[in-house]
Formats: structure tokens, C-alpha cells, sequence
């Protein structure tokens, strides 16, 4: 029994046929993302709807022609960003991505940014309400600076989703929904719906919100080579590859990869300096993101190998060199920060301590993984201060790369670990929510142990 799997990013969208019996996943297809559309406002981050919907047809329609026993279409893709549809899953509005800026700039009349008007106006229930989940790359930000610009009043009646959802209702024609776990920051994680007193104070009611439903809800049907495929509502990406991680209750997770976060499942409303998301099978998600691990790596390689000749940053060879050069560096007294770019660790970026004998690729690299070791037991402790986790799983392909890394980790959180089966973590999980889909399995979220 197979399914068609479709991530959808803003750099590449990914899919692959996921057999959710024999549990493999193949064909894997990769396309390089819709580009940005030309703009006057550099802040401005948007793509054409109808070129990301070309892309994910041409996926689609590719993998079919190699599936055996196709009896669905699943998808997963950014939370964040927003597109406005009518009730047929046609665009009304470019997709403002994630990475758009434009509610950081000043507002007219507050000399603050649009976000920090906002920020006022919602107050604490940025926190109790939407669960930290409260930035300028999600919708609410979005649709303020629209409304708050004169833009909105055309669109009133019009549905706001994110781009997954627009391209899951496009296939099919059919009415936009949510799936709970890609209403993160939109969501009042208290009463699980919209939270319409909160809209309607800023005025952004007049809007259609689309319904909430779980990944068991069938979209509608996409017709290919004549036969019609039951299209299920897309998930959040993040959420789906830990799902893809088999995370159990009682487990944390640290994924390292271009980004990282540290995640542990929980039932219960909690509040504080980290996040907290919908999850599957009924749980919320508390989570600290923008943790430096790749991106920070990646700027230090492109360092290390930017003298013409040698191997780039991007090269297979440089990173194995990198992670062996930490490896055989028993100890290094050379300090790092490694907040090269904004996010959960205090900047700015630094390197101290350099002397000519320290300055070598395996102190710097050693004292980069003993940093991020030290990171995440900063954070793990913010997010959990009673550690009501018993076991780590590793997941990213960092993590999966450096064996030293997670020795380091697992030696400061005294504890014992597992890393990931596939590398593949978002297409595993789509196979994971497939398999509950088909009845294979009874839950996404496995007993722990």
C-alpha cells in the first residue's frame, strides 16, 4: 500500500512514494522551489501560487508513473507564511513566505514596528494564548500589516491558510482547511479553535476562517491518468519529522540539522521561555527553535575553505574533514558563540581565546560541537526544568554525521540516546501519519521504551 509523499519548502519541495507496509520509501524527486517574485520593498518575500502548484503537479504526476498501488496524496510544508483563497482553493494573494520582513517596518503612527504594534495589542496572550508562537513571519503578522495598509478590505471573505493548504484545496477544487498542526501561531492552544475574541479586536473577523481538521481528513480528489486520489490535509512540516522520529512521550528530541530545536511531547498547557505547538494524537509540542547548528557551521566552513582551489563549504570532504579534525582534538581552551544570526542564543558571534597553537580546523571545529553541547543544555533545561524526559533522540543530519556531538550532548544531559533511523525525516513521517491513515497503526506518537 503506497502513498504519494509531498514536502513542501520554500527553497526545494520533495516527494517520494512511502510504502506503509513494507515501511521504505522510494523515488525520491526534488525540485528546486518557485522563485521569489521581483519586489520594489526588499522586505517583501513572496512567491506566485501558481508556479508552487506546477511544481508539486509535476511531482506528483512524476511519481505516480512509478506507483504500483497509489491510494492517496500526503503533504506536509511550512507553518508559517500566508496565502488567501476563496472557497474553490483558488489564490487571491502571492504567497507572503515566512521570510517576508515587511511587518518589521515602522508603522506610520506608533514610531514601532507593525509587529510591535501588534505585539501590543495582543499582549500576554501572545503567550497564553497563542503559546509563544508570536513572530513576524507567521499570519497574524501578515494580515495586520495587510489590514493596517489598506489592503485587506478587497479581501474580506477570502480564506487565509498556509501555502500546503492552498496547494492540497487547488488540487482538488475544493474549500481550504487547517490541519491542526499547521495553525501554530494562529491557534489559542487553550480552547484548540481560532481565537475569534482576539480576531475580532483586530479586526481581521471579517476574514472566512478555514475549519480545523486532523490529518485524516480528506481535501478532495485529484484526478491523474484518469483515476482520482484521495488528497489529505497537509501537516507542519517541523511536526511531521519528529513524527518521522518515532518520538515517543518521555523522549526529548534535539534535531540538528540547518536549524535545531529541541522538542518534548506534552499534554499539558504549559507556559514559559519556549514554544508550544499542536502535535498529533490530541498533544501539544513545547519546543525552543532557531537554536544555531548548521547555518552557524556553515559560515564558519565557508570561512575555512573560501581560499580559491580548496573544497567549498558545501562539500562532502570538507565536512567529514571538519567533524574527523574535531574527533581526534582531545580538549581545546578556544571559546566560541556560535550566534552568527539572530534566534534563541544571546549574540552576537565570537571567537576568544586565539592563540597560534589553538588556531587549527580541530580546535575550532572541536570547540564549535562543545559549544553546541552547551546549548542545548542551556535550553533543554528552559524547557524542561524538571526533566521529565528519560532518553534524547538525535535527528538531522548533523547529529547524524557527528557521533562526537552526540557523546558531548548526552554527557551533559547525563543520558542515554538513540539517533534516527532515516535521514529522510518528513517523508518518514508522512510514511508514520500514512500508516494510521491505512489502520496499520493506531496512533502517530508510539508507547516510550
Amino acid at each position: 500500500m503506497e502513498f504519494i509523499a509531498i514536502d513542501i519548502g520554500t527553497s526545494f519541495t520533495k516527494g517520494a512514494i512511502v510504502d506503509v507496509e513494507s515501511m521504505e520509501i522510494r523515488n525520491i524527486s526534488r525540485r528546486t522551489g518557485a522563485a521569489k517574485l521581483a519586489a520594489e520593498d526588499p522586505f517583501y518575500f513572496e512567491l506566485s501560487p501558481a508556479d508552487v502548484l506546477r511544481g508539486v503537479t509535476e511531482i506528483i504526476n512524476e511519481l505516480y508513473s512509478t506507483a504500483t498501488d497509489c491510494c492517496g496524496i500526503l503533504m506536509c510544508g511550512q507553518m508559517g507564511g500566508l496565502v488567501l483563497c476563496d472557497g474553490h482553493g483558488k489564490a487571491r494573494s502571492n504567497y507572503i513566505s515566512w521570510l517576508d520582513r515587511r511587518a518589521t517596518h515602522i508603522h506610520p503612527s506608533a514610531e514601532v514596528t507593525y509587529f510591535d504594534q501588534l505585539a501590543n495589542e495582543v499582549g500576554d496572550r501572545s503567550r497564553d494564548v497563542l503559546g509563544n508562537e508570536f513572530r513576524p513571519g507567521l499570519p497574524l503578522s501578515f494580515l495586520y500589516y495587510l489590514r493596517e495598509t489598506s489592503q485587506l478590505h478587497d479581501l474580506q471573505g477570502t480564506i487565509p491558510v498556509t501555502l500546503p493548504d492552498f496547494v492540497a484545496a487547488a488540487l482538488c477544487n475544493s474549500r481550504p482547511v487547517m490541519e491542526w498542526t499547521s495553525t501554530a501561531g494562529t491557534l489559542d492552544i487553550v480552547a484548540r479553535e481560532f481565537p475569534h475574541d482576539l480576531l475580532s479586536e483586530l479586526r481581521l473577523d471579517g476574514l472566512d476562517w478555514p475549519e480545523i481538521v486532523d490529518f485524516r481528513h480528506v481535501v478532495g480528489e485529484y484526478d491523474v491518468d484518469g483515476r482520482s486520489l484521495p488528497v489529505y490535509a497537509p501537516t507542519g512540516d517541523h511536526q511531521c519529522s519528529l513524527a518521522g522520529t518515532l518520538l515517543a512521550r518521555g523522549e526529548l528530541s534535539i534535531n540538528v540539522s540547518t536549524g535545531s530545536q529541541v522538542s518534548v511531547l506534552t499534554s499539558s498547557i504549559d507556559v514559559g521561555d519556549f514554544q508550544v505547538r499542536p502535535y498529533f494524537d490530541g498533544l501539544l509540542l513545547k519546543t525552543i527553535t532557531n537554536i544555531p547548528a548548521g547555518r552557524a557551521l556553515t559560515a564558519i566552513m565557508k570561512l575555512l575553505t573560501e581560499i580559491p582551489g580548496r573544497d567549498n563549504e558545501d562539500s562532502a570532504e570538507a565536512w567529514d574533514y571538519f567533524f574527523q579534525q574535531a574527533k581526534q582534538t582531545a580538549t581545546t581552551d578556544l571559546g566560541i558563540n556560535l550566534a552568527f544570526f539572530p534566534g534563541a542564543v544571546t549574540g552576537p558571534g565570537a571567537f576568544t581565546n586565539l592563540r597560534e597553537d589553538n588556531l587549527t580546523v580541530g580546535h575550532i571545529a572541536r570547540a564549535s560541537l562543545e559549544q553546541m553541547a552547551a546549548y542545548y543544555e542551556q535550553l533543554t533545561g528552559q524547557l524542561t526544568p524538571a526533566k521529565d524526559w528519560s532518553k534524547l533522540v538525535f535527528s538531522g543530519g548533523i547529529a547524524q554525521q557527528s557521533s562526537l556531538l552526540r557523546e558531548l550532548v548526552a554527557e551533559r544531559l547525563q543520558s542515554e540516546y538513540r539517533t534516527a533511523t532515516s535521514s529522510q525525516d518528513a517523508l518518514y513521517g508522512m510514511m508514520v501519519l500514512g500508516r494510521v491513515i491505512a489502520s496499520l497503526s493506531e496512533s502517530v506518537v508510539p508507547m516510550a521504551g
